[in-house]
């Protein structure tokens, strides 16, 4: 006559699922927190020569392709994003969806104000925008605005407070959801 195993299970057995799941869990928040600890030391590297929060951000007056004039001072009572962008800047390309929605999405009291680094020619800028379909304002940039933003690396943002003060910058590919939140802190 053979024995057939108890059918209850070996507790051994459910103690080692138990430790295996914790020891998945522990590599996974530690893998997280080693991905996060990266994004923030790269963000930090990136942005280490951009103006620093609570400074007075400096005014310009700029034109777009069509000669209309637009300043900085004359925004003052919104939260501004200024987006400095260049026409040749393939991560900057793959914004104009994004820029797009943020600019069909603003409150009255927002604004989101592009600055392209290469509008020397102002007829080429036009049709850029247009064959991109851009919707949102963009400004024929100088060097000096450039030079005054300290401007080395494209696509950069400001978040400019209602006062006229720098609320915020990031360098590199922005989402619409990065913005809208950034400019939320721009108050």
């Amino acid at each position: 006559m053979t024995t057939t195993h108890d059918s209850h299970p070996d507790p051994r057995a459910e103690g080692d699922s138990a430790l295996r799941w914790r020891r998945r869990v522990r590599r996974w928040a530690l893998d997280i927190a080693i991905v996060a600890g990266l994004y923030f030391l790269l963000s930090s590297w990136l942005e280490r020569d951009l103006l620093d929060d609570d400074t007075p951000a400096p005014t310009f007056h700029l034109r777009d392709t069509s000669g209309i004039g637009t300043s900085l001072a004359s925004l003052r009572g919104k939260k501004v994003v200024l987006h400095f962008w260049a026409t040749w800047c393939g991560v900057c390309r793959q914004e104009f969806g994004a820029l797009n929605s943020v600019q069909d999405n603003l409150d009255d009291d927002e604004v989101l104000v592009s600055i392209v680094a290469d509008g020397d020619d102002p007829e080429r800028i036009a049709s850029f925008v247009s064959e991109n379909e851009i919707k949102y304002p963009v400004l024929l940039g100088t060097e000096e605005v450039l030079a005054a933003f300290n401007i080395s690396a494209f696509p950069t943002n400001y978040f400019v407070t209602p006062e006229g003060t720098v609320a915020g910058a990031t360098r590199g590919i922005s989402t619409r959801w990065g913005i809208d939140a950034r400019m939320g802190c721009a108050r």
